[in-house]
């Protein structure tokens, strides 16, 4: 996330129109009102979005919103913007990596300029699924951390990463979200209670997104990534495929420029070695496309 200047700020909360504003330095916090214009025009202010405010001279709102900053990416579902990485954690033990739900998560990531990160956790209790998901995954060369209670190295590294940045946690319930969320940011974020706890429940029913800020980031409460259906993201199978960052890399070679990488004769994807994509990655990847095809095809 970009250096924000004194009059800056990032959007962390919108309720009924009043907007809550925050800014690590110069510390500022405030609420806010849009200015009439974003109506007229029909813009909505997001969670996430980097905003321009001055003062308002209503001392129960002190503040107006003047601009929103162009947007890094925006999302539907959920409803924010400028989200800089998805954290998508999966467990090594019980319960059984959904490896459908992880593909979806990456892709629909990647097709947003979201980095989407793998959080491994339970390293420490259950090994038994850390090789299937590294070979899934190393290829596509997303930033993989192994996390357990003892290492602190790695828990550290990945402090480091999300520095500054506007990132979510996303994945299975189960998988212990909200027992890294505790390890990560401790007293600063579970001071509030609220996060640790919706994190923590089977189903969510969060009506309003909020970015909780963490002393060092801020953490999105994000429950439409646990039931990312990509056809209502309005995604394409084209686009889809590019949010295949081994597919991208490996379509170049293609004989068509539009291939599918489903059966086309001379596709390099189809024939590339498992060093390059993971053969189960590919036919999960080929199910999905397919499935999102027929989906566009059955509209019209």
């Amino acid at each position: 996330m970009k250096k924000l200047q004194a009059n800056q700020a990032v959007i962390v909360k919108g309720v009924a129109g009043q907007y809550s504003l925050h800014r690590y330095e110069p510390y500022f916090s405030g609420i806010a009102v849009a200015r009439g214009i974003f109506r007229k025009d029909k813009i909505i202010p997001l969670p996430g979005d980097l905003v321009e405010y001055s003062a308002s001279g209503d001392p129960d709102i002190p503040f107006v919103i003047e601009n929103i900053l162009p947007r890094k990416n925006e999302l539907k579902r959920p409803p924010m913007a400028n989200l800089d990485i998805l954290l998508i954690t999966v467990s090594t033990g019980l319960p059984e990596p959904d490896f459908y739900l992880i593909d979806r998560m990456a892709a629909y990531a990647n097709i947003l300029n979201i980095t989407p990160y793998i959080l491994l956790t339970k390293t420490d209790i259950d090994d038994s699924n850390v090789s299937e998901i590294l070979d899934n995954y190393r290829p596509a060369g997303f930033p993989i951390y192994q996390l357990g209670f003892e290492n602190e190295m790695e828990l550290q590294r990945l402090k480091n990463d999300i520095r500054g940045e506007i990132v979510a946690f996303a994945g299975q319930s189960g998988v212990g979200k909200s027992t890294y969320l505790n390890l990560l940011f401790g007293n600063s974020l579970m001071e509030t209670g609220e996060l640790s706890h919706k994190a923590g429940r089977g189903k969510q029913t969060t009506r309003h997104i909020e970015l909780f800020p963490t002393g060092i980031s801020y953490v999105a409460d994000t429950p439409g990534f646990q039931t990312l259906n990509l056809a209502e993201t309005e995604i394409t199978g084209t686009q889809f495929a590019a949010g295949y960052p081994e597919i991208n890399r490996l379509s170049e070679n293609c004989r068509f420029n539009n291939c599918t990488h489903l059966h086309e004769p001379g596709c390099a994807v189809i024939e590339a070695g498992s060093d390059q994509i993971n053969p189960k990655r590919l036919k999960r990847y080929q199910f999905l496309r397919s499935e999102l095809d027929s989906f566009y095809q059955n509209m019209y």
